[in-house]
């Protein structure tokens, strides 16, 4: 395991992994802009809702993450391994009960965002296909967390550049209507995805026998697995679950503005993950990292490398965000020809600097914090900031002072930029440090 420890081994497959997955969504986005710019702005709607219910998949998907690292780190395979069991029995029932949820309140949920109705049918029809992807996306994610874990992040790699080719010949045949396939639109899009999906859920299924030697006798319920993951993982997930809901309260705002505001967001945070991209790969890293040194008990080597990863992501992402910016005509035009989208699009993204600056330092430190087993604290401040700073703020700068789209993300920078200063803060107090008593006590 240890010639899979270092940052580089770990970086460039997590990287590779994160850039086709992304890809995956801006394949869809451009493949359905030739189709309608309102295609888009429809599935970015139902994808906001999507990620709302999915979020909770994360409850056990990063507690078995931070417990595998750490028992790794600390020699006890046989203990991660009843840990990834436990970890699959419990997504299954949670992917299975969202999927039923989000079909039967699809209406409901679209109305309470302010669905414009030029968006609401086509929103419908995707929410409710994805949907039922979410049962295969719960399995995947115990399982490719567990991979990640234990330095096997290249197999992910090769699985999502293959979903990747998959989903564009996919979109290509049942979004246009080709080799005797009728023109499906948004249907086509959500159908592709959830037929990669299937089929990357039983490729993982594979890896997890053959590469991870999880045997069938270790999928089963252990009170105390269970627990822990509990423990670690729901606190991470509400912090997401709370950045779910404010980012829907907030597209309530945008959805107000109407259509072109909508699609113009939509395009912005396609175009705004490959800043992200770079962020979310430092950290994820840096977490694998981060539950071997707190296994090993190298408290010290965790906290320098952490900032030394905050560091290295900063000068990655001010340098992207500002490439981003000079050039965001040309990559605008890729997607649309409407001018007011390209306009408000190109004038929001400005505020990319701050935001993703302040996204890249959270991200970084409180993956590090839940990799150490410290949640609470990432939770509370999500609470805070995201609920008491980021939505009001949203509708003062957005609705009050009129400043439209702009306003938004001013609104989304000042959440970031706010709890990244605390987030470091609480890296450097060190209190993360006796988060992890329970490994002596694990047999």
């Amino acid at each position: 395991m240890k010639n899979k420890r270092s940052f580089r081994a770990l970086f460039w497959p997590t990287f590779i992994e994160l850039l086709f997955f992304m890809l995956m969504g801006t394949v869809d986005t451009l493949m359905l802009s030739n189709y309608s710019d309102y295609a888009v702005g429809a599935v970015g709607n139902a994808n906001t809702l999507i990620v709302m219910f999915s979020v909770l998949l994360l409850v056990v998907s990063n507690g078995v993450a931070v417990l595998v690292a750490q028992y790794l780190g600390a020699n006890k395979t046989h203990i991660a391994h009843r840990v990834i069991g436990n970890g699959l029995i419990i997504n299954l029932m949670v992917g299975f009960i969202l999927a039923g949820l989000l079909i039967v309140s699809s209406d409901l949920i679209l109305h309470l965002v302010n669905t414009e109705q030029v968006l609401f049918n086509d929103s419908k029809t995707y929410l409710s296909v994805i949907a039922v992807s979410l049962f295969f996306v719960a399995v995947s994610n115990v399982i490719t967390a567990s991979l990640r874990a234990h330095g096997h992040a290249k197999y992910i790699t090769v699985v999502v550049i293959f979903a990747n080719i998959l989903n564009a010949f996919g979109n290509f045949v049942l979004i246009y209507g080709y080799l005797g396939f009728p023109s499906l639109g948004v249907y086509g899009a959500a159908l592709s995805t959830l037929i990669v999906r299937i089929l990357m859920m039983i490729v993982y299924f594979i890896l997890l026998f053959k590469v991870l030697k999880v045997k069938i006798r270790e999928i089963r319920y252990d009170k105390k697995s269970v627990s822990q993951i509990f423990k670690i993982g729901l606190p991470s997930a509400l912090e997401s679950w709370t950045y779910t809901i404010m980012q829907a309260v907030i597209l309530s705002i945008i959805n107000a503005f109407g259509p072109d505001f909508t699609t113009a967001r939509t395009y912005i945070n396609t175009i705004l993950t490959y800043v992200y991209i770079f962020s979310l790969s430092f950290a994820s890293v840096n977490a694998v990292l981060t539950g071997y040194y707190i296994g090993e008990r190298k408290y010290e080597t965790a906290h320098q490398n952490t900032l030394k990863t905050a560091f290295r992501s900063f000068l990655i992402v001010l340098g992207m965000t500002l490439v981003v910016n000079l050039f965001s005509g040309s990559i605008l035009n890729l997607f649309t020809d409407n001018q007011v989208i390209i306009d408000v699009a190109r004038k929001t993204l400005w505020i990319a600097v701050f935001l993703e600056f302040g996204r890249s330092m959270n991200l970084i430190m409180i993956q590090a914090l839940r990799a150490a087993g410290d949640t609470t604290f990432p939770l509370g401040m999500a609470l805070f900031s995201m609920i008491g700073i980021a939505i009001p703020l949203a509708y003062l700068f957005g609705k009050v002072l009129n400043l439209g789209l702009f306003g938004i993300y001013m609104a989304y920078a000042s959440d970031e930029l706010i709890r990244a200063g605390f987030m470091y803060f609480r890296w450097q107090s060190r209190k993360w440090e006796a988060k992890s008593s329970y490994l002596e006590n694990t047999v």
